[in-house]
């Protein structure tokens, strides 16, 4: 399958800021390649399905990134963090193309579905990783921070979901994955917000699923356990999260690592689960299957 021919960079200009020729609100600075904003869609230069990530800077985005272009896909790694999102493209080539993004701000979302399909063709793949977290006991959450964890966690993952949606709909199908967590489903002490929005993004998931099946767009959730990234050696270093009982606590004994989680994400979105919608696959190294009570018997990582 040919690629690109040359690798691309998309900014997000906000409101106002119309590119002359493109109506997408999104600047695509191709100088270095000598295209001008005129030159029509990228894709019909790769033939490649075009997937937006979300988060797309580091952790389990980088980690997608870099699985789906691997197996086809060109990438659209979108981030709050541009630096971080360019830093991703630099790596991984010509097939992924760095976008800032606020999943905050309608605008900014609105602009990056326009312009990645003004740029690439089409869309046919979200994957909502963007997040973040705030520690706080119950009766102390700060409305501020509960708010901020709602805003990114939950809403933006609608807002994602709307605009990327109209767009699947139009086309007449296409996938949706959406990144949720095992704190969903279990209680954690100082992280009422977060179980909070990642349970509502499992209703979403399930609510979108069941409106989009008939006209052919899959809408699909992983869940991770504790996953071995950049923000959880965060909380780590900053004593939020002690490492040693999430292990003990693990039946498999370890971390995920963010590609493990990220070739979760590439088979929801393949044909391989062209059945499959409503769901939510959780990889957490046996974490919710297990009872949590000692057996009595000490539980090994020895395969022996």
């Amino acid at each position: 399958m040919a690629g690109l021919a040359r690798s691309t960079s998309l900014r997000e200009r906000g409101v106002g800021g119309r590119t002359p020729g493109n109506d997408c609100n999104i600047e695509c600075p191709r100088a270095s390649c000598g295209a001008s904003v005129d030159d029509g869609p990228v894709q019909a230069l790769s033939g490649r399905p075009v997937a937006l990530v979300t988060g797309g800077g580091g952790g389990i985005g980088r980690a997608t990134a870099a699985e789906l272009v691997a197996h086809g896909w060109h990438v659209v790694a979108a981030d709050l963090d541009l630096p971080a999102a360019e830093r991703v493209a630099a790596e991984l080539g010509e097939e992924v193309s760095a976008l800032e993004l606020d999943v905050t701000r309608q605008d900014s979302v609105d602009a990056a579905v326009a312009g990645t399909v003004a740029r690439l063709g089409r869309l046919d793949l979200l994957v909502n990783n963007a997040g973040i977290q705030r520690h706080s006991p119950l009766e102390s959450f700060a409305w501020d921070d509960w708010r901020a964890v709602m805003d990114v966690n939950l809403d933006g993952v609608v807002r994602c979901l709307q605009a990327a949606g109209r767009q699947l709909l139009a086309q007449g199908g296409g996938a949706v994955v959406n990144v949720v967590s095992v704190a969903a489903e279990r209680g954690q002490p100082a992280r009422a917000a977060y179980a909070a929005a990642k349970a509502g993004v499992v209703a979403v998931t399930r609510t979108a699923a069941v409106e989009w099946a008939a006209r052919g767009v899959r809408v699909n959730a992983v869940g991770p356990g504790y996953v071995g990234t950049e923000m959880l050696q965060g909380f780590v270093d900053r004593g939020q999260v002690d490492l040693g009982p999430v292990l003990a606590r693990t039946p498999m004994g370890r971390l995920a690592q963010p590609a493990e989680i990220a070739r979760v994400i590439r088979f929801l979105a393949s044909d391989d689960a062209s059945y499959v919608t409503g769901q939510v696959l959780y990889a957490d190294g046996g974490f919710l299957a297990d009872f949590g009570v000692p057996s009595g018997g000490a539980r090994t990582t020895d395969p022996g």
